[in-house]
C-alpha cells in the first residue's frame, strides 16, 4: 500500500517546493484558493476574470483564442431559437412509446442531421407499464367516486388535447382491487413510518393515504408495503405546492384542487430497464423473468388535494404529531376512528395496467474532436415526458439542441472542439432514468477510457436563479464559467455575482449541491464514476410538476416569455463544454476534490479516533506527529498547482495532454472498480437509499462508523484515497516529466 507515496511527499524537498510554487502562482494570477478567487472576480472585468481563469489550463498563446471562440458561441445563442426548439418538442404530448414520442425522436435526430452532426438512433424495448383503469372511491360512510383526472381549463389549449392521458397513474403499481379502512401516514418516508409504529397506529390491511414531498414516491410505496398496507393513495398538499404558496393555475403558477403528479414507482438497487441489467435492452436481448424483481407488490394512485380532502376530512382519530399538518383547512388525523370504536370510513382503491416491451430510443449527436476525438464530454437532457412536459423536462432538452447548434454555427467558421463533444436526448427517463442506463451499457468501454464529464439538464431553465450540483472536481469549472456570463434579465451583473448574492453573507464562494438520483446523470456517476454535474436555475413561482399543466401555456406564463432564463443557461453551458473540449489541461481539479474529501471525512464520527489506532505499518512513524488525511489533501492539492505551471510544455506536445488527461481521468474517477456487486460503485457520493434523490456522501466510511469498529473505519479511510492512487501516481510521472 503506497497511498500516494506519503513519505516521498513529505519530505521538506516538497515542502520548499510547493511554496515556491505557490509564489509563482501568485505572480501569475493563478487562484490559489476560494477566498482569493472571490474577492478578486468582484473588482475585475469579466475579460479579466475569465483570463484568469484560464490560466492554468491553457497556454498563454491560446488563452485569446478561446475567449474569442467562447464569445462567438454565446453571441451565436438566441432566445428566439430557444422558443422554436421548446415548440417544437412540447406542442404535443410525448409518453414514452407513445405517437408523440416517436415524433419526437424524428425531430430530435433531424434537427441534429440539419446542424451536420453524426446521429445515432439507438432504439430499446424496456419493460414499461401502461395505465388501464383507476378508481378511488368513497364506500362508507357514504358512497362517493373521487376525482382521479385533471379537467381542462379554460384559457389553456393545451388541456383540451384528446389525446392527452388525463388520468393520474403511476408507472409500474400492482394492479388490484381493495377496499379497507385509512392511514395517514405525513410522507410516507422511513421516518414517518417508525413514528407510526411508535404511536401504535397499525397499517396492516389498510390503504395508507400520504401527501407528496420527502423522498421518491417508489420509496413510499415499499415503506408503505413493508408497514403492511394494502394500498396507497398519494395526494399533492395546497401547503406544500398550492394556495398557501401562492395563486393557482390559470392565474398563477400553483397546484389546483385536481392537480395529479404523475410518476414512477420503480425503485430497484439499479437505474435502467428491469429486464436487462448491465446490457442495452435491444428487441432481442436476453431478458431476466420479471417475477424475481422487486417491483412494486401493492396498488397506488395519485390524486389532487380535492380528492384526499374527501376522505382526510371524514377522519375522527388521533390528531397528528408536529410536522405532519398539511394545508387543508382542518385537523389532520392518523386514523379514520378513535381507539376502540368501529371504524366506518372505508375507501375503494382499484389500478389495473399492464407492463410489457415499449419501443422507444435515445438521439445522440456527436461533434468529433479534431486532435483528441477519443476524449469526450457528454451533455444530455431526456425528452420523455408524462404529457407535453414543457418544463419536465424540455425547458433542459431545448438547452442541448441550442448548445449544438451553436458549436456547429462556430464549426461552419472552423472553429471546432478538439475533443469530443456529445448532444444526447435520452428515452424512458421517467420511468426509470431507462435510457440514458441503456446508451451507457452500450457505450462502457469508450466511456470508461474517455469521458472526461457528464453535464444533466433535466428541467434546467425555471427561472432566473443558477444553482448546480457537481463532482467536487468540477465546481471550479462551473463557477469560473459563469463568471463570463450576463445575468438573465439583469446584463449588468455576471451569473456568478448574482449567485454570490443569494449565497451565504460569509461565503467564499457560491454554495453547489451534490448529485444523488433522480436523473440521467445516475449511469455515468453512480455506475461508471465519470465526473458529473447538474446545471439548471429556478426561482419561478409555481410547480406544474408531472401534471397536464405542464405545458407551454403554463411555461410561459409562470417562467416567462422571454427564454432569458434559457439563453443565460445556454451560455454557461457553451463556456463549460468549450473549456473542456480545447483545454491543453483539462479541467478537472483533483485538488478540490481531495479537499472535499477531507471535510467530509472529518465529519463522519469515529474518523480520527480510528486513524489514530491504525496498525498500517506506513503510517506508524508519522501518525503521532502528524496529520495523515491533512498531508495527503496539502500534496494533491500541491500536484494541481504544479501541472498549472506546467502547461506551456504540456499544451507543446498533443502526447503529454492525452497522459494528463488520462492521469485526471484516472484520479477523479469516482467508480471502484474492484467492487462488481454494486451497481452504484461511487466511492465519493451515492443516491440516498431511504430518499431516493439526495446524496449519500463517502458511503463506505459511513457504513464502517456505523458500525462502531475503528479498524475497519481506518481501512476503508484510507480505501478511499486508495481508488484515487493510480491517477494521482501517473500524474506525479507525467508532472515530473513535464518539468525535465
Amino acid at each position: 500500500m503506497k497511498i500516494f507515496h506519503l513519505r516521498r511527499w513529505h519530505s521538506s524537498r516538497h515542502y520548499t517546493r510547493r511554496m515556491n510554487v505557490a509564489a509563482v502562482l501568485v505572480a501569475c494570477g493563478v487562484m490559489l484558493g476560494a477566498g482569493d478567487a472571490g474577492s478578486v472576480a468582484r473588482t475585475e472585468s469579466r475579460d479579466e476574470a475569465a483570463k484568469r481563469s484560464l490560466a492554468g489550463s491553457f497556454a498563454a498563446a491560446r488563452i485569446d483564442e478561446q475567449l474569442r471562440w467562447e464569445s462567438g458561441l454565446n453571441e451565436a445563442a438566441s432566445a428566439e431559437r430557444l422558443r422554436a426548439w421548446h415548440d417544437l418538442l412540447a406542442s404535443e404530448p410525448h409518453i414514452s412509446g407513445s405517437p408523440g414520442d416517436m415524433n419526437v425522436i424524428a425531430s430530435l435526430a433531424g434537427s441534429f442531421e440539419k446542424m451536420g452532426l453524426e446521429v445515432e438512433v439507438q432504439w430499446i424495448w424496456p419493460y414499461l407499464s401502461v395505465p388501464v383503469e383507476s378508481r378511488v372511491e368513497l364506500v362508507a360512510p357514504e358512497a362517493m367516486a373521487l376525482v382521479t383526472v385533471e379537467p381542462a381549463l379554460a384559457g389553456d389549449p393545451f388541456t383540451q388535447n384528446a389525446a392527452l392521458l388525463h388520468g393520474g397513474w403511476n408507472a409500474y403499481s400492482a394492479s388490484g382491487d381493495i377496499t379497507a379502512n385509512v392511514v395517514y401516514a405525513n410522507y410516507a418516508t422511513k421516518e414517518d413510518f417508525e413514528k407510526l409504529k411508535e404511536m401504535g397506529v397499525e397499517c396492516a390491511g389498510k390503504i395508507v393515504v400520504a401527501r407528496y414531498g420527502g423522498n421518491f414516491r417508489g420509496s413510499k410505496e415499499i415503506f408503505a408495503r413493508k408497514a403492511g398496507a394494502a394500498g396507497l393513495i398519494i395526494f399533492t398538499d395546497p401547503g406544500d405546492a398550492g394556495y398557501a404558496k401562492g395563486p393557482m393555475y390559470p392565474e398563477g403558477g400553483w397546484a389546483t384542487s385536481t392537480q395529479i403528479q404523475r410518476g414512477s414507482l420503480l425503485a430497484l438497487d439499479r437505474a435502467g430497464d428491469p429486464l436487462t441489467p448491465g446490457i442495452p435492452a435491444t428487441e432481442n436481448a436476453k431478458r431476466v423473468n420479471p417475477d424475481d424483481l422487486d417491483l412494486p407488490k401493492i396498488p397506488v394512485q395519485p390524486v389532487g388535494w380535492a380528492a384526499a380532502q374527501e376522505i382526510l376530512s371524514r377522519m375522527k382519530g388521533k390528531p397528528v404529531p408536529d410536522g405532519w399538518q398539511g394545508g387543508l383547512p382542518f385537523t389532520y388525523r392518523l386514523t379514520s376512528a378513535p381507539e376502540g370504536e368501529a371504524d366506518a370510513l372505508r375507501v375503494r382503491l382499484k389500478v389495473e395496467q399492464k407492463r410489457g416491451l415499449v419501443k422507444t430510443a435515445n438521439v445522440v449527436a456527436t461533434m468529433k474532436g479534431t486532435r483528441f476525438p477519443d476524449e469526450m464530454f457528454i451533455i444530455g437532457c431526456h425528452h420523455d415526458a408524462w404529457g407535453y412536459g414543457a418544463a419536465d423536462p424540455t425547458c433542459g432538452t431545448i438547452l442541448v439542441l441550442e448548445a449544438a447548434r451553436c458549436f456547429s454555427e462556430m464549426a461552419k467558421q472552423g472553429l471546432k472542439p478538439e475533443r469530443t463533444l456529445v448532444f444526447a436526448a435520452w428515452g424512458a427517463e421517467e420511468h426509470g432514468i431507462i435510457g440514458s442506463t441503456e446508451w451507457v451499457e452500450a457505450h462502457r468501454a469508450e466511456l470508461e477510457s474517455g469521458a472526461l464529464a457528464y453535464v444533466n439538464l433535466d428541467m434546467a431553465a425555471m427561472g432566473p436563479m443558477f444553482g448546480a450540483s457537481a463532482t467536487p472536481s468540477l465546481r471550479r469549472l462551473i463557477i469560473d464559467a459563469t463568471k463570463s456570463v450576463p445575468q438573465a434579465r439583469d446584463p449588468s451583473k455576471s451569473v456568478y455575482e448574482d449567485w454570490m448574492k443569494r449565497s451565504a453573507t460569509d461565503a467564499a464562494e457560491p454554495k453547489l449541491g451534490e448529485l444523488g438520483g433522480g436523473s440521467d446523470h445516475v449511469a455515468f456517476y453512480s455506475w461508471l464514476g465519470i465526473p458529473s454535474m447538474s446545471l439548471g436555475s429556478g426561482g419561478s413561482r409555481g410547480t406544474s410538476y408531472h401534471s397536464i399543466y405542464d405545458n407551454l401555456h403554463w411555461y410561459r406564463l409562470v417562467v416567462g416569455e422571454d427564454y432569458e432564463p434559457a439563453l443565460m443557461l445556454t451560455r454557461v453551458i457553451n463556456v463549460v463544454a468549450a473549456r473542456l473540449a480545447n483545454a491543453d489541461i483539462p479541467a478537472l481539479n483533483v485538488g478540490d476534490l481531495a479537499k472535499a474529501v477531507e471535510e467530509v471525512l472529518r465529519s463522519v464520527p469515529g474518523v480520527p479516533e480510528a486513524l489514530k489506532g491504525t496498525e498500517m505499518t506506513i503510517f506508524k512513524e508519522s501518525i503521532k506527529k502528524d496529520d495523515v488525511v491533512k498531508m495527503a489533501v496539502e500534496r494533491i492539492q500541491e500536484m494541481q498547482r504544479e501541472l498549472a505551471t506546467q502547461v506551456e510544455s504540456i499544451a507543446k506536445s498533443d502526447e503529454k495532454r492525452r497522459e494528463v488527461s488520462r492521469a485526471l481521468r484516472a484520479a477523479c474517477c469516482l467508480a471502484d472498480r474492484n467492487d462488481t456487486t454494486r451497481w452504484h460503485r461511487n466511492w465519493w457520493a451515492i443516491p440516498d437509499p431511504d430518499s431516493g434523490y439526495g446524496a449519500v456522501t463517502v458511503p463506505g466510511v459511513r457504513a464502517s462508523s456505523a458500525k462502531n469498529d475503528p479498524e475497519a473505519l481506518g481501512r476503508d479511510v484510507w480505501g478511499v484515497f486508495e481508488w484515487m492512487e493510480p491517477g494521482l501516481d501517473e500524474l506525479h510521472r507525467v508532472s515530473a516529466g513535464s518539468t525535465r
